[in-house]
């Protein structure tokens, strides 16, 4: 017995396209639906979350603790606080904020130029080179020095971090009169700036001090480098050490706390950082949730369509009858549908996109172009008498069928029909007994497995087929 070879589908993307697009009144339902479903619960948790912390009154919870839930609860608030400090100064402290491999250094070098001198001849006077020296020092990392500099450079530092970004040195020697100074700022250009103005206000106060003693302040060397500060980057992966190590203790500890603790463990940080909820900020409806809820619901219906393509049993597309079953496709007759449906004009827009290009032929034209095409086989075989059916036939629209069988007699064309013949005994001898058969199929409604069990029947039984009609709904 011969049967029909099996031929692996081919999925049509560009149909699935359409499909997506022919269904979105699917996709607008579904995304409503998941945006107030997702936008509605976590709305409902965080209104429920609200009403809880309002009502939570924290010493009094904290006086039903047990004293191992109070230690672990106190533990816990000082390794965060821990975190907080490290975490704030990593963020806000401008030396941290610079490279230590590429950090930008402005050097100065002072001597005090006393007018000092020994004369042994007369009584001995004491030096105040040195004082001077530590004065000076003493002025460069003390605040007086540092307002001024960030006050005229425009800076938007803090005084602390300021004085994290100038050191001073002297030179060994009690008596020596030598200063080094470095500065140390991300941004070049402000660096340029904040040199010239710490000299500015050395010059002022040398003038100021010659009464302390007779002196000159000169700047011997003054030099600007990129340079790799090892300290500032071992101090910072300090910190971060420091950081993680905190971390995972307060998480192990965290693990073996209950949801109450938990709770008033977050309600003691939110008060010590300030963020404790106000009775004015209730929950609202977030936008964020909305679109993705509507998103999960336009993904979705998608996936279902997909799905519904790639996995069902019924006929997609008139070309599947070329394409799987190698059998001469006829003719497609488009039935197109009455029903008033919303907002109809976007299907028939979508419609219009798809068919650009093609014209358009009413039903009776297309009967008569496969009608033709009929009539074309007959004669070729000489032959007078067919027999109509389909796996579906009961199914197919008994309009269009009369339309066929008529104009069939037109041309002189005997038409018998019936239903499956793998199911209908009676269908199945009056089909074998004419021996030429015209299948018609219905588009989403014939199955796969019934079209390929209708050709291996009629070629199990040697009839012919004259071609197939898809009904295309």
């Amino acid at each position: 017995m011969e049967i029909h070879e099996r031929v692996d589908r081919e999925i049509n993307l560009l149909e699935i396209f359409w499909n997506i697009l022919l269904s979105w009144r699917r996709i607008v339902c579904f995304g409503v639906f998941f945006a107030i479903l997702i936008s509605g619960m976590r709305y409902f948790l965080d209104t429920r979350a609200y009403r809880t912390l309002q009502n939570i009154n924290i010493e009094e919870e904290k006086e039903e603790l047990e004293d191992k839930e109070i230690e672990q609860l106190s533990n816990s608030i000082d390794l965060q606080k821990r975190i907080d400090e490290y975490e704030n100064y990593l963020d806000k402290s401008t030396l941290m904020q610079i490279d230590p491999y590429k950090k930008p250094v402005v050097e100065q070098q002072y001597f005090i130029q006393s007018d000092y001198t020994i004369n042994y001849t007369k009584d001995s006077q004491r030096d105040y080179t040195p004082e001077l020296a530590s004065m000076y020092c003493n002025y460069i990392t003390g605040g007086e020095l540092g307002k001024k500099v960030i006050e005229e450079a425009g800076l938007t530092v803090s005084l602390e971090d300021f004085v994290e970004l100038i050191s001073v040195g002297r030179a060994p020697g009690e008596d020596s009169g030598s200063i080094f100074l470095s500065i140390s700022y991300p941004d070049t250009e402000k660096l340029e700036k904040i040199s010239n103005v710490v000299k500015t206000l050395l010059e002022q106060k040398s003038a100021e001090w010659q009464q302390i003693g007779s002196h000159e302040l000169k700047l011997i060397e003054e030099s600007e480098s990129i340079v790799v500060d090892a300290s500032l980057a071992e101090r910072k992966n300090t910190i971060a050490n420091n950081i993680t190590s905190l971390n995972a203790q307060l998480n192990v500890l965290k693990a073996s706390m209950s949801s109450q603790l938990l709770t008033l463990f977050d309600l003691e940080m939110g008060q010590i950082r300030g963020e404790e909820l106000k009775e004015n900020e209730v929950p609202e409806f977030s936008i964020v949730y909305i679109i993705l809820g509507a998103i999960i619901g336009f993904l979705l219906v998608c996936i279902w369509i997909v799905c519904k393509v790639i996995f069902t049993p019924k006929l997609q597309s008139a070309e599947e009858i070329r394409s799987l079953y190698r059998v001469r496709l006829l003719g497609v007759i488009k039935v197109s549908e009455q029903k008033k449906r919303f907002l109809s004009v976007i299907d028939n827009l979508i419609f219009r996109v798809r068919n650009r290009g093609r014209g358009e032929v009413s039903i009776d034209q297309q009967i008569k172009v496969i009608s033709a095409n009929v009539l074309l086989s007959c004669k070729q075989e000489g032959i007078d008498s067919i027999y109509i059916t389909g796996s579906e036939y009961e199914k197919a629209d008994k309009m269009i069928l009369d339309k066929l069988r008529k104009e069939f007699s037109v041309h002189n064309i005997k038409v018998k029909d019936g239903g499956n013949m793998s199911y209908d005994a009676v269908s199945l001898q009056a089909g074998m007994e004419i021996g030429h058969i015209l299948l018609v199929e219905q588009k989403g409604v014939s199955l796969y497995e019934e079209i390929y069990n209708e050709l291996d029947l009629i070629k199990e039984y040697h009839s012919s087929i004259l071609g197939v009609v898809v009904l295309d709904a």
